[in-house]
C-alpha cells in the first residue's frame, strides 16, 4: 500500500482544514499529516525528520512571502514545496513557482482535483532524491538555536519578573517550558518574551511576546501555556556591543520595541480576537 507524509504550514485553521480534506479525498494509501502553524515550528519538524511533501502558506506570522519559501528550501531542498495564498498575493504565489515551489493555489479558488494531481506530480518528482540526500542534508543545514534566552513578568500578584533560558517551545501545542528559581503558583497569569530566530522577510528581527497560564513549577523548570502571543519587529542597536555591555545580551521583563509594526497572532485564549495576522502602523 502506498503512503505518504506531508508537513503543512498554514496558520489560518478554516483554509487549512479544507486544503487538508481535498487533498486527502481520493487517496487509498496511508497519509501522515504534520500541521504546524509557524514557520519556526515547520523548520524544526524538518530538522527532526524529512517529509514526502511539504505544503505551506507563503504569509506566516513569522515568515513573509518569498522569504518563507527560501528557508524551507534552505531546510529541506530536496522536498518539493505547494505553496498556498490568498487570492490578493497570486503574484507572490506565480514568483514563488519561479523561484523554484513545484506548484501554488490560492485559497479563495483552488480545485480539489488539480490539487490532488499537482500533490501527486511533485511528490513523484522528489521522491528518489529525497530518500538519497535527507539524512544528509539536514545534518549539514544551519540549525536555529534550542535555547533562548527568555524574560519574564507576572501579571498577578505576587510580582515577579526575571530572566531565564527555553528548555523547549512549541506555538503550535501552546506550550513553553523554561529554567527560573521563581517560586511561581499554577495558575498564575505571565507574560514572557524572547527574540526570536527567524526574521520577517529575512531581514527583519522579531520578537515573540506571549501570555498564559503556570502549568507547573518544579526543580528550576517552569511549565506554561500559550493562551494568546504576537511576534513584535524589534531594532538592533547600531552598536550591539555598547547597548548591552560588552557584548552580552540584556533583556526586559517588559516588551521595549520601537518598531512601527506589530504582527499579531492571538491564540484562543482571553480577548476573544480572531486568530490570524494582523498589521498595525502607527497614526
Amino acid at each position: 500500500m502506498s503512503q505518504r507524509s506531508v508537513l503543512f504550514i498554514s496558520a489560518d485553521q478554516p483554509a487549512a482544514s479544507k486544503v487538508e480534506a481535498a487533498a486527502r479525498e481520493g487517496f487509498s494509501g496511508e497519509q501522515e499529516w504534520v500541521r504546524v502553524e509557524a514557520l519556526f515550528d515547520g523548520l524544526r519538524c524538518l530538522q527532526e525528520r524529512s517529509f514526502d511533501l511539504i505544503l505551506s502558506d507563503l504569509f506566516l506570522p513569522d515568515g513573509q512571502g518569498l522569504a518563507t519559501l527560501r528557508h524551507l528550501q534552505q531546510h529541506a531542498p530536496q522536498t518539493p514545496v505547494i505553496a498556498f495564498c490568498h487570492a490578493g498575493d497570486r503574484d507572490t504565489g506565480v514568483t514563488a513557482v519561479r523561484k523554484g515551489a513545484f506548484d501554488f493555489f490560492c485559497y479563495e479558488d483552488f480545485d480539489a482535483g488539480n490539487l490532488q494531481k499537482s500533490i501527486e506530480a511533485a511528490m513523484s518528482h522528489g521522491r528518489v532524491e529525497a530518500e538519497k540526500k535527507a539524512a544528509a542534508e539536514r545534518r549539514n543545514n544551519a540549525r536555529f538555536p534550542c535555547r533562548l534566552a527568555v524574560s519574564y513578568q507576572t501579571l498577578e500578584h505576587p510580582i515577579l519578573s526575571g530572566q531565564g533560558t527555553s528548555e523547549t517551545l512549541n506555538i503550535s501545542s501552546k506550550g513553553l517550558l523554561f529554567t527560573s528559581n521563581e517560586l511561581f503558583q499554577a495558575g498564575q497569569l505571565v507574560q514572557v518574551s524572547l527574540d526570536w530566530p527567524a526574521r520577517l522577510e529575512n531581514q527583519i528581527p522579531l520578537k515573540l511576546v506571549a501570555e498564559g497560564r503556570i502549568v507547573r513549577n518544579a526543580n528550576g523548570q517552569t511549565a506554561m501555556t500559550i493562551d494568546k502571543y504576537e511576534f513584535r519587529t524589534r531594532r538592533v542597536p547600531a552598536n550591539p556591543a555598547a547597548a548591552t555591555g560588552g557584548g552580552k545580551p540584556t533583556f526586559s521583563s517588559r516588551p521595549t520595541e520601537t518598531a512601527p509594526r506589530t504582527i499579531s497572532q492571538p491564540g484562543t485564549a482571553a480577548g476573544g480576537r480572531t486568530k490570524g495576522a494582523t498589521e498595525r502602523r502607527p497614526v
